[in-house]
């Protein structure tokens, strides 16, 4: 057979295998989030909620993820499952973006399965998979970043600019990071010598207006409200340091990326940026450059974020899209040109990294399967406690309303406890987020339209109800308890606090913090 036949046959193999693992992830999580009766998390209830308040944007971010649960809430019945079923869609089409992509910059079939196999069964890809939340969009639409400006890299014709600048766009109604994915975009352009060119051609800057364009809703709507999103994004960025705590801060950052990636993925993604970066900018390769200036700069940037403590494990998650091709990609070089103990110990670190992500996706979807290898979790342990015993509470709070005045309200603190309430409890009421002891959200723009003053509410909250919230009644009666057990083990998994509140009297300032 000759060699080009083999490789043809060998590329449609590994088209298939890909093929094959995307549509297998898809129809198990599809399956998974139909049959395991979850009930909703904190964000993804929040985010139901904004789905049912049409609008150009919202507080917190762009209105595509509200725009996409409202899409499946109305070709389903309304249920967890049609507020998800987005998670698993998008991992999917997001996957087969990162395969074609690496694919194509590593000119191995091979090597962009494996990357699509971490991609999928890291935590923070198991996660992704079936939790609805705006980082579905987010990753979707960096990935199409990232595969279209290495369209214009490679075939150096200037029309891919313009889905480029579309997907910044769409990305933009995602998440307000686009921003400053866009400036990743701009630095790979002014780093490279050969498409610095770019800087004196009308493409780029007719992409930058389609971005502009595209993301126009979330524009008029911060124009029309005082940019308050932008602002919230601000805050959330600035909370002021404590002296004493930015290392114990940067290391928990680097302790929470090596748990949600796995520790030898992370450390062979950091090692395979380094040396993108370098032959980036000191070998002048636009390859390199490429995988370096879409992932680096966000890792970067979200690790000094973290030294004033503020940073979330899931927040550089685009990053990680190139960053994972530059780690296959320079390890597969490392393993073709080193001597046999290197190649064990790629091959073995290859193999542990996979073991370790599939133990830890098999415990986190069925954490019943802990105990049949020798780990032992607490409910309080387990990554899906959080989905327990919200749909109890609102049964719960629907007897406890049918007993109370008309015009009795629910009231909440949280924004995630507002939004599932707003689920939960029967006919989906509006719900008031009490204005004490919390930050701004959406809730305070819908609450504005709530003529509650006087009025008489049922409060419910994982947490006793503070004296703050309290003082905004007349009378507080604590009404219940509500114990979420373990079905197993009978360990409490979780516990809610109930309470009959009478005369509702809004405070003459505000009391929550922005």
């Amino acid at each position: 057979m000759r060699p080009l036949q083999k490789s043809v046959m060998n590329n449609r193999k590994y088209n298939l295998f890909a093929l094959a693992v995307i549509l297998g992830f898809l129809t198990f999580r599809i399956f998974y989030i139909a049959t395991t009766g979850y009930d909703l998390s904190d964000d993804e209830a929040y985010f139901w909620d904004w789905s049912r308040h049409p609008a150009l944007s919202y507080y917190d971010q762009g209105p595509m993820v509200a725009w996409i649960i409202r899409l499946f809430t109305l070709l389903l019945s309304l249920s967890p499952f049609s507020v998800r079923i987005g998670a698993p869609i998008f991992m999917a089409l997001t996957g087969l973006v990162i395969y074609f992509l690496a694919k194509d910059i590593m000119k191995s079939a091979g090597l962009a399965l494996i990357v699509l196999l971490l991609f999928h069964l890291t935590p923070l890809g198991a996660a992704g998979g079936i939790i609805m939340t705006y980082y579905a969009p987010q990753v979707f639409f960096m990935a199409l970043v990232a595969l279209f400006l290495w369209q214009i890299v490679k075939s150096g014709k200037g029309w891919w600019w313009y889905p480029l600048g579309v997907c910044l766009g769409l990305g933009l109604l995602s998440h307000h990071m686009f921003f400053f994915f866009t400036a990743e975009v701009g630095l790979f352009i002014l780093l490279s010598q050969k498409n610095r060119r770019w800087l004196k051609r009308k493409e780029p800057y007719l992409a930058l207006l389609l971005m502009l364009l595209t993301a126009s809703p979330l524009i008029i709507w911060n124009l029309s409200h005082n940019m308050v999103m932008f602002r919230h994004a601000l805050g959330m960025m600035s909370k002021p340091q404590h002296i004493a705590r930015p290392l114990n801060e940067l290391i928990q950052y680097i302790g929470g990326q090596a748990g949600v990636q796995t520790p030898l993925f992370f450390l062979a993604v950091i090692w395979g940026l380094c040396v993108s970066g370098y032959r980036g900018l000191k070998l002048k390769s636009d390859k390199y450059l490429l995988l370096f200036c879409l992932s680096a700069p966000v890792i970067l940037f979200i690790a000094l974020l973290s030294l004033g403590g503020r940073s979330e494990a899931n927040w550089p998650a685009s990053g990680y899209i190139t960053g994972a091709i530059a780690a296959v990609y320079v390890l597969a070089e490392k393993y073709r040109a080193g001597q046999r103990p290197i190649r064990i110990i790629i091959k073995a670190s290859l193999a542990l990294t996979l073991l370790i992500c599939i133990t830890a996706s098999a415990i986190a979807y069925y954490p019943s399967f802990a105990p049949k290898i020798g780990i032992k979790i607490t409910p309080k342990m387990d990554p899906a406690n959080r989905l327990y015993g919200w749909k109890a509470l609102g049964e719960e709070v629907s007897e406890v309303l049918k007993d109370m005045p008309a015009g009795t309200f629910v009231a909440a603190s949280g924004y995630g406890q507002a939004g599932e309430l707003a689920f939960y409890v029967a006919g989906q009421p509006e719900v008031f987020a009490l204005p004490a002891g919390r930050r701004f959200s959406q809730y305070d723009f819908w609450n504005k339209n709530m003529d509650v003053a006087g009025k008489d509410a049922v409060f419910a909250d994982y947490r006793p109800m503070s004296e703050k919230a309290k003082s905004l009644f007349v009378r507080v009666k604590p009404e219940a308890r509500l114990i979420i057990r373990d079905r197993r083990s009978g360990l409490t998994r979780r516990e809610f606090h109930i309470y009959r509140c009478y005369n509702y009297q809004p405070p003459s300032e505000n009391l929550f913090k922005f």
